[in-house]
């Protein structure tokens, strides 16, 4: 096996390839090909990168040192079993899927898992997100490490039971407390109130957990244990009555946590 990466295919062109193909080329490697069960998105990435679109998604393992697998996490062993014989790396880049997905198929195998909400229209940072890494040799997690490290300082190995419980985490912090800017947005339209009211509040709470232990910075009534004015509030929840579940939910978990 190579101890450097130099030339990176790329299996899958959806949210996660479309960062890392272009920041790896930014940073001097070299894409040598993208494939993609839908060929016009490959062709669409490829010619971001200088890279060539592969129908067969075979042709990856022509003069590649690294394929990154970044597909949907029930088509990574499919995939993997398309490029066995490969001498190269592979990698797969889920938070929730166990790397000995790979070892069937693959000599050299790992996981290449940056822990970012991505989308293809908005920039990323690359020097700002941690990498999580795991690998199947100490050679193969050497030149991940140096890969990663080519983007981003936070650099960090995570077997695949702490990498599920960090996606787990990542989905409370992330796509759950989204979910409740939705509710909140919801909340306002019907009554028609402006959603920006609650910007810079949703800023400042940020900011809090951020810069400090967020088990000391809950507020509120639930934490108060307002009784009062936590039925106030799902009585005036009586028309979305989901939401008022929800409500009471959280209220109920806040109170037990304090």
């Amino acid at each position: 096996m190579q101890k450097s990466i130099k030339n990176i295919a790329f299996a899958g062109s959806g949210n996660v390839s479309w960062h890392v193909a272009k920041g790896l080329m930014e940073h001097g490697f070299r894409i040598k090909s993208i494939w993609s069960r839908e060929y016009a998105n490959a062709v669409s990435l490829a010619g971001i990168c200088g890279a060539k679109a592969s129908k067969d998604i075979s042709g990856l393992r022509e003069g590649t040192d690294l394929i990154i697998v970044a597909v949907a996490d029930k088509a990574i062993a499919e995939v993997a079993g398309s490029i066995a014989n490969f001498h190269g790396i592979v990698v797969h880049t889920a938070g929730s899927v166990s790397m000995e997905v790979l070892k069937s198929n693959c000599e050299n195998y790992g996981v290449f898992y940056p822990l970012q909400t991505l989308s293809k229209a908005t920039p990323v940072d690359f020097s700002k997100v941690p990498f999580f890494l795991e690998s199947s040799s100490n050679e193969t997690l050497l030149a991940l490490k140096q890969l990663a490290g080519t983007l981003s300082s936070k650099v960090y190995e995570a077997d695949s039971r702490q990498r599920m419980l960090l996606h787990v985490a990542a989905v409370f912090a992330g796509n759950y407390s989204n979910l409740m800017y939705i509710v909140s947005n919801e909340i306002l339209n019907n009554y028609n109130l402006p959603a920006e009211a609650l910007h810079p509040l949703i800023l400042e709470t940020a900011r809090k957990a951020i810069a400090n232990n967020p088990l000391e910075m809950q507020t509120g009534p639930a934490r108060r244990h307002d009784i009062i004015t936590i039925e106030k509030h799902i009585s005036a929840l009586a028309s979305m009555p989901d939401y008022a579940d929800l409500y009471q939910l959280l209220a109920n978990l806040i109170g037990k946590k304090y």
